[in-house]
């Protein structure tokens, strides 16, 4: 398995303090000592978020549409293979020595050929004829047997031949020649020089002397007269024939069906292939193996591991956060489903930003922070408390501003004004982007809503794009399959908001916010969502459900 790759990563819709503060803790954990780390989003960047880090250069963190287990993940790299034109006997003293029950055949490329299995092995080893048709090559014969060459006219070229012990006497043997063309006949006889002397007059194709035992010179001269190969095994005849009838090239006997997936397909789409075969080939996308998986791959548990910053929920999570291991999480909103198989640092503070939460790690630790992390940092905070506006502000948080301005070379006031200002207006984002930017979803009695949120300065704007809005928020409620779809609008100048929101009848009744319009409410010095308004909204879950 490869080495653990270790992410530490926002909630999916990703806003500036999700972002922030994972590059942060990333930066603190590699100055720590942490290896493989990273890190990651799970969304696309808001505009907001953007001009925060083209402020300070500083690249977007690596997306991860998922984090579900790979094959690649799982797949077992140093395999046990075999070349298409080894001997079967070499795959017998590999599975053996190996202790290996699947062996895929490759050809000189890395390509699969078939596939060579114990099941396979037993069935082929355990054949007792007394004459059998092998086809294969002198040199495989040779190197199966550890044999002499003493007259070689056939050399890597591969034919069929029926094998015979010459253990019976003259007439008989010429008798069982009589129906065969000799050239495809493969001769084992011990020091019977009278056997040997028919062979070779007869022009068999291979003449094969068991035992160790020399050839004469004159069979020797008669041979290549008659254009027979010779050579001498170190074996007994029973143990020779026994040898020869497993020299056959491997890819003419494995099977050549072999179940093959790619290194991106998903673990769990896999499984059912591995059932009822002994491994699967993993192919890159020019064929050639990567690696292979047998079952005892799929207990393996995953190379990903996560931090999960300004989220502990795994609705809000990566997909497949809840397959890979979650190690630490640094967080500032309530407690939800989250649960691990072990202890981990969790930190989940009543504080404004995520990010003030990592500039405080940075000062506890006593890291040296660099001036763009600094700023980056600074931007979260600031774009969370709405420039410290925010009900959810603490004191934490006004402390935090002060230090990140300090390292960073900021006015908080005025950084703060140009974030806001960054983010451009609700009709040239589009419907699309300005609900999907910053949407969380929350859950309660086993019912879902999300509520998104962008700021702006005056609700005219919002008004003229109210239909548009409601079309992306009934999309969502559809496919999110949730009881309640909202978004909160946030005048950061008025210091209040409008809550836009589509639902059930029920909820949307239970609401009890005053009404602007029918599917638009007024929340009076609303400026937080996760501290004002899904508070409430989860209350009227728990009643209604």
């Amino acid at each position: 398995m490869k080495k653990e790759s270790l992410f530490v990563i926002g909630h999916k819709n990703p806003d500036t303090d999700s972002i922030v503060s994972a590059i942060g803790l990333a930066e603190l954990k590699a100055a720590a000592g942490e290896t493989n780390v990273s890190a990651a989003r799970a969304g696309d960047l808001n505009p907001q978020t953007e001009f925060i880090l083209n402020y300070f250069n500083i690249p977007a963190p690596k997306y991860l549409p998922d984090v579900r287990p790979k094959s690649r993940e799982i797949m077992s790299v140093d395999v046990v293979t075999v070349s298409e034109h080894a001997p079967f006997h070499k795959v017998l003293e590999l599975m053996r020595e190996q202790e290996v029950r699947f062996m895929p055949v490759l050809d000189g490329d890395g390509r699969p050929k078939g596939a060579v299995t114990l099941m396979e092995v037993a069935k082929r080893y355990l054949q007792a004829e007394s004459s059998i048709e092998v086809t294969t090559s002198l040199k495989n014969i040779v190197e199966t047997l550890g044999a002499k060459v003493k007259n070689d006219l056939l050399g890597d070229r591969e034919q069929a031949f029926s094998v015979y012990i010459g253990a019976m006497s003259e007439e008989a043997f010429l008798y069982i020649l009589g129906g065969k063309d000799p050239k495809s006949c493969a001769v084992i006889v011990g020091d019977r020089a009278d056997i040997q002397k028919k062979a070779v007059e007869k022009g068999v194709g291979i003449l094969i002397i068991s035992g160790g035992f020399d050839v004469e010179e004159s069979i020797l001269k008669s041979a290549k007269a008659n254009g027979v190969s010779i050579i001498v095994s170190p074996h007994d005849s029973a143990t020779t024939s026994m040898l020869v009838r497993v020299s056959t090239p491997v890819r003419l006997i494995c099977d050549p069906k072999v179940e093959s997936v790619s290194p991106d397909e998903l673990v769990e789409d896999i499984k059912f292939k591995a059932a009822g075969v002994a491994g699967l080939v993993v192919l890159g996308n020019d064929g050639v193996m990567q690696g292979v998986i047998t079952k005892t791959d799929f207990l393996k548990s995953s190379s990903t591991c996560l931090i999960l910053v300004d989220h502990n929920e795994l609705s809000q999570a990566i997909d497949g956060a809840e397959k890979v291991n979650i190690v630490e999480v640094v967080d500032h909103h309530r407690i939800g489903n989250f649960t691990c198989q072990n202890p981990i640092p969790f930190i989940c503070e009543p504080v404004g930003s995520t990010s003030t939460l990592v500039a405080e790690l940075y000062r506890r630790k006593g890291v040296a922070i660099k001036k763009e992390i600094a700023g980056i940092l600074l931007g979260g905070v600031l774009s969370d408390t709405v420039i410290l506006k925010s009900p959810t502000t603490t004191d934490r948080d006004k402390e935090i501003v002060k230090w990140l301005e300090e390292r960073s070379g900021l006015e908080h006031a005025s950084f703060g004004a140009e974030i806001f200002g960054s983010a451009g207006g609700i009709k040239k984002r589009g419907p699309e982007a300005v609900v999907g930017s910053d949407y969380k979803v929350f859950e309660a009695k086993g019912k879902k809503f999300g509520v998104g949120q962008v700021e702006t300065i005056g609700f005219d704007e919002f008004f003229d794009e109210k239909a548009k809005l409601m079309d992306e928020l009934a999309k969502v409620k559809a496919k999110k399959e949730l009881q309640l779809s909202a978004l909160l609008v946030t005048d950061i100048a008025l210091g209040t908001s409008l809550l836009l929101a589509i639902g059930d009848k029920e909820v949307m009744f239970s609401l009890n916010y005053p009404k602007v319009k029918d599917d638009v409410f007024e929340l009076k010095n609303v400026l937080s969502r996760k501290k004002q308004v899904v508070p409430h909204i989860l209350n009227v879950f728990n009643e209604i459900f």
